[in-house]
C-alpha cells in the first residue's frame, strides 16, 4: 500500500494571526518596500493569501518597473528581517491541534512535510512564533525561495520527502493540505488529493469551487480522517 505523504501549507492552514489588520507577513512586506524604494502600502490591492513570496515580491516591484531578480532577492532579505522584528510584538497561533496532526499522522504511517509560498526564512520564523518550530521537519518540504509557482513548490516538497523517506514516486500518495484555491490547484497539477482548510465561511465556498476532495475547519481528527479517504 502507498504511503500517505502529507504537505502542509503554513498560513491560515497551520497558524493564523489575530488582531488588528494587516498581518505581521503584510505589515512586513509593506516596511521593506517603504524602506528599500519609499513606497508605501506596497501590498494595496494584492492577495497575499496563497501567493508565493517570490511572486508577492514581483508583483510589488513590476508597480516600479524594477522586476528583477537581483531587486526581488533584496526585498525578500529585508521583508524577512522585518518579520523577525513585527513577530518580537506580534505572535501567530497554531490553527487548531496542529503537533497532534502531525504526530498522529506519523504514528499511522505517513509521511509529513511542508509545501508554503513562505521562504524557507520566513516559514522557520512563523512556526517559531506559533510554537510549532519542532512539529515540521524543514528538510521535508517546499518554499518560496525554491520556486515562484506553487504547483511547482509541491513537487519539490514530494521529492524531498521522498527522498527522505527512501521512497519512489509509486510508493507513496501525496495529500496537499491548504487554505486557498491555490493549495488546491497546485495539487491536482501533481496528481494530488487536495484538503482545504477553511476558517470562515468564504474560504470554504472558494475551497469547494476549487473542487478540494475534503473541507475540514481546523487541524483535528476530521483532516487526520480525510488523509485515508
Amino acid at each position: 500500500m502507498a504511503t500517505p505523504v502529507v504537505l502542509f501549507d503554513l498560513d491560515g492552514t497551520v497558524l493564523t494571526f489575530e488582531g488588528p489588520p494587516p498581518g505581521p507577513g503584510r505589515t512586513a512586506l509593506d516596511r521593506a518596500m517603504r524602506d528599500l524604494y519609499s513606497m508605501e502600502d506596497a501590498t494595496k490591492g494584492i492577495r497575499v493569501a496563497g501567493g508565493t513570496d517570490r511572486a508577492l515580491a514581483r508583483s510589488m516591484i513590476e508597480r516600479l518597473g524594477a522586476a528583477d531578480d537581483q531587486a526581488i532577492e533584496r526585498v525578500i532579505a529585508a521583508y524577512v528581517e522585518h518579520l523577525r522584528l513585527v513577530l518580537e510584538t506580534r505572535r501567530y497561533r497554531p490553527v487548531g491541534d496542529v503537533t497532534g496532526v502531525v504526530a498522529t499522522l506519523r504514528g499511522r504511517g505517513a509521511g509529513v512535510g511542508l509545501a508554503t509560498g513562505n521562504v524557507r526564512a520566513g516559514a522557520l520564523l512563523k512556526l517559531t512564533s506559533a510554537g510549532l518550530a519542532s512539529a515540521f521537519d524543514l528538510t521535508m518540504g517546499g518554499f518560496g525561495c525554491d520556486a515562484e509557482p506553487r504547483a511547482e513548490i509541491v513537487r519539490i516538497a514530494a521529492e524531498r520527502c521522498r527522498a527522505k523517506l527512501g521512497r519512489g514516486a509509486s510508493d507513496i500518495r501525496l495529500v496537499v493540505v491548504g487554505d486557498t484555491e491555490h493549495d488546491v490547484r497546485a495539487a491536482r497539477a501533481v496528481g494530488a488529493r487536495a484538503i482545504g482548510v477553511a476558517m470562515s465561511e468564504a474560504a470554504g465556498v472558494e475551497l469547494a469551487a476549487a473542487g478540494a476532495d475534503a473541507i475540514v475547519r481546523s487541524c483535528g481528527d476530521e483532516l487526520v480522517n480525510a488523509v485515508w479517504v
